[in-house]
């Protein structure tokens, strides 16, 4: 106990003495050789970079596809925290792996606690199929998982490609799949993989779900694993945001939405591409709409389900940021509630990566470049932004691709990102203005101990005046205050 509660006290402690950054929205100047931004080729040309861990150890780990000279490789980058390739990684820091002689390509990143990275995407084994492949940390593809390292099920007859990835604590690994599955179009499908790459046969039927929501297509593209188990996935259904949540056996959550599906009818042609999961159980997608244009656009919903109409105009958030083609890509929450969008909008010449970062009430942060919008030119061509990602100290960590004239190369830009400005964290957790051990001690010892809810509070006797008196405020308070993650 007394370990737990030291630990618990050093990082109250950190989240005081945050460092003077630059403003938030610039390039971070100790990253890439001064520019902020690093530039890769990888293989024989073209290298497209679809996703973006960043490790515990600090450590960026990039996934795409790559040309091998003949098709695409699976491939992987990594970065050392000051934008270097890690030479301890794969042959110089890259990676390429050819799973099929036809075109493999990546499309999800996670990182194991045991530092084991996992990539899916496709191969095109006979047809297109979704196929996952794992490695040891320093870049050797994993033989104790799937078949030398790769796991490629066969889903459907008819194709499927694997667009999202999370691992569950218990170590299996869940994938979503754009597929046909007969009827009229593509369906969500989902896979579960134990730890060795075998399909989990407790989830759905053999490990495998089909979801069939609207009468047209339905892409999934984003999916987050809930800390009960359930498991919400989100993209687009006949052009409109949805989402369906599964309880952990893949069996639809009936209490979520319409017996475990929703539609979100905005009006206009929107394209669900990014899911984020917040502290309190309210969820958000993010993806692209278009009124005459495309701009970037948020939803957010209820833990059941439901338009939160606290959230921008009636649940929903629009934001024009270039001229007229305004593509999202991918959405990171912060600690403080705030909402970081990253993608690509053109600038009347070309496409530049963009970022756009939002308050907790759907307004723009104008802390962030002074207008909560950015256009970041990263490469002389093109640049798109695919991924993002958030850095413990609120560095703001976007991959995708830059136009090098003839193809494209992998490239990396770092932001900075506040850090955090809404954090105000002391050890004065029910807020009365004192740090009594009877109180605020009592408390950080318990969640320390891992209580949640009433055990926390039980027997506690708060002054009149304290402003958190309550599990629900006093969580609140640790999480994005103090950037602690707890169980609600």
């Amino acid at each position: 106990m007394a370990h737990l509660f030291t630990r618990m006290l050093a990082a109250l402690a950190l989240c005081a003495s945050f460092t003077a950054h630059a403003a938030p929205g610039d390039l971070d100047t100790t990253f890439g050789s001064g520019t902020g931004k690093v530039i890769t080729a990888i293989g024989a040309g073209e290298a497209t970079a679809n996703a973006l861990a960043v490790q515990p150890d600090g450590k960026i780990v990039v996934a795409g596809s790559c040309s091998n000279g003949n098709d695409v490789d699976l491939c992987i980058a990594r970065y050392n925290t000051n934008g270097a390739l890690d030479a301890t990684f794969g042959n110089g820091g890259k990676v390429l792996t050819n799973v099929a002689d036809n075109g493999d390509n990546a499309y999800a990143i996670a990182v194991q606690p045991d530092g084991k990275i996992v990539v899916a995407g496709s191969c095109l084994i006979i047809i297109t199929n979704s196929c996952l492949a794992r490695y040891s940390a320093n870049g050797v593809l994993d033989i104790t998982f799937g078949t030398d390292g790769i796991a490629a099920p066969f889903i459907t007859l008819y194709g499927n490609v694997a667009n999202a990835l999370a691992i569950q604590p218990d170590g299996k690994l869940v994938i979503v799949a754009q597929c046909y599955h007969g009827g009229t179009g593509l369906d969500f499908c989902l896979a579960r993989f134990s730890a060795n790459g075998e399909l989990d046969p407790t989830f759905g039927s053999a490990g495998l779900v089909f979801t069939d929501i609207s009468i047209y297509d339905d892409i999934p593209r984003a999916l987050v694993v809930q800390p009960d188990g359930k498991i919400l996935v989100a993209g687009s259904c006949s052009d409109t945001f949805c989402l369906a949540r599964y309880n952990a056996n893949g069996v639809l959550d009936a209490t979520f939405g319409s017996s475990g599906t929703v539609i979100v009818f905005s009006g206009g042609t929107n394209i669900g591409r990014a899911l984020a999961l917040l502290h309190d159980g309210r969820i958000v997608i993010a993806g692209e709409c278009f009124f005459g244009g495309w701009d970037f656009c948020l939803s957010r919903l209820s833990a059941n389900g439901a338009l939160d109409t606290s959230f921008g105009s009636s649940g929903r958030v629009v934001t024009p940021i270039g001229s007229n083609s305004d593509i999202a890509r991918a959405l990171a929450p912060q600690p403080d509630g705030k909402l970081v969008v990253a993608g690509y909008c053109w600038n009347g010449t070309k496409n530049d990566v963009c970022l756009a970062r939002y308050n907790a009430n759907g307004s723009l942060d104008t802390s962030f470049n002074t207008t909560g919008k950015l256009i970041s030119p990263i490469g002389a061509n093109d640049s798109v932004a695919t991924a993002v990602a958030l850095q413990p100290d609120g560095k703001i960590v976007v991959a995708g691709y830059c136009a090098n004239g003839v193809n494209n190369d992998f490239c990396v830009a770092r932001y900075e990102g506040g850090p955090f400005d809404a954090r105000n964290c002391s050890m004065d957790i029910d807020g009365d203005n004192h740090v009594l051990a009877t109180t605020d001690m009592l408390i950080g010892a318990r969640v320390a101990l891992g209580l949640t809810g009433n055990a926390v509070i039980n027997g506690i006797n708060f002054a009149s005046y304290a402003s958190r008196q309550t599990w629900p405020a006093i969580r609140d308070y640790l999480v994005t205050q103090c950037g602690m993650s707890l169980a609600p």
